[in-house]
Parts: C-alpha cells; sequence; structure tokens
C-alpha cells in the first residue's frame, strides 16, 4: 500500500465517509469518496501501486471516483511509500 497526497479532504454524506480530491498526472483533479480509514491524519489517501511509466505511478483507488474511474496516474512526486 502507497500514499497518495490529496488536494483537499472533505466531510463525506455519512461520518465514516471522506471526499478526497486527487490531482491526476495531466492536471486534472479526481474527486472519490472513501472510508473514513482509507485517510491519513496528514490527509493522504491510501491506495495500491499498480504500476510506473516515467514521473508517473498508476494507482488503484479504494472505491470508484466521481467520473467511474478506479485507476489513476499521479505524479510520482505525490506518492509516499
Amino acid at each position: 500500500m502507497i500514499k497518495v497526497a490529496t488536494d483537499s479532504v472533505e466531510d463525506g454524506l455519512m461520518p465514516a465517509e471522506k471526499i478526497a480530491r486527487i490531482q491526476v498526472a495531466g492536471g486534472s483533479i479526481e474527486e472519490v469518496a472513501v472510508s473514513a480509514d482509507d485517510i491519513t491524519p496528514d490527509n493522504k489517501l491510501v491506495a495500491s501501486e499498480i504500476g510506473k511509466r516515467g514521473d508517473a505511478v498508476l494507482i488503484e483507488l479504494p472505491r470508484e471516483s466521481a467520473s467511474g474511474r478506479w485507476r489513476i496516474w499521479v505524479n510520482a512526486n505525490a506518492v509516499v511509500l
């Protein structure tokens, strides 16, 4: 498991849910509703690393994003092992 930097984290619809916004490698923002347990105290998202290509890392999100994606490319400097 890895930790991915988020642009912001807000409370979700339920007390045990958080909404994380993550910047993808292309610069756009991906929004995903996750369990509060998937967010670290320093607002990083716990995810799985799938692969690497150049300066980008392919991660699998713990839940489907608002746009329907389960996997996204993020900049390598946004990932903490």
